[in-house]
């Protein structure tokens, strides 16, 4: 077994989440740029599609948009949260500790973000429905819009709920076993 010091998985995973943290600034840089963009230039943009596409086109339907883009930031900010968490149980296993009651409360924070985020992105879906149909007056521009059952994430809950407990679990055993010893 390799020291804990000297695991090529946990530097891997250590930079992996250093990079997602990193490219969800990013997005939350972009989101709140066009969140910007449109509060402050929708009539702008509204006249330019006027002027490019004619008189018919109707306006963007800017709380929309806006909310698909608040909604979006809520969403970047928590899984930038998650891949925090994350790390932070990698540090302990790194450091050779896993078993420590906050890896089991970051368990549970990350499962609850990911309950939010799944909740989060249904709403989306449901919103950009207006966009969808709003963009349907373009030639040659297609949206969709959908609200699908994501096994995928569900699972992902329930395993970092589990893990929770387990890791919940294993920490007090073994303060238990320390306070016996």
């Amino acid at each position: 077994m390799n020291p804990p010091g000297n695991d090529l998985l946990l530097t891997a995973g250590k930079v992996l989440t250093l990079l997602m943290q990193a490219v969800f600034v990013v997005g939350a840089a972009a989101v709140a740029f066009a969140f910007v963009g449109v509060a402050l230039f929708a009539d702008t943009i509204n006249a330019e599609m006027r002027t490019e596409f004619g008189p018919a086109i109707t306006d963007l339907p800017t709380a929309a948009v806006l909310g698909l883009l608040a909604l979006a930031a809520v969403v970047v900010g928590a899984l930038f949260v998650f891949f925090g968490k994350l790390r932070g149980i990698i540090n302990t296993v790194a450091e050779g500790d896993p078993f420590v009651p906050e890896n089991a409360d970051r368990l549970t924070a990350m499962a609850w973000l990911m309950v939010a985020t799944y909740l989060l992105t249904a709403v989306m879906a449901l919103v950009s429905a207006l966009v969808t149909d709003w963009a349907s007056q373009f030639e040659d521009v297609h949206f969709s819009a959908t609200l699908g059952f994501d096994f995928t994430s569900l699972l992902l809950i329930i395993v970092l709920f589990i893990l929770a407990r387990v890791f919940r679990n294993g920490a007090a055993m073994r303060e238990d076993l320390e306070g016996t010893v």
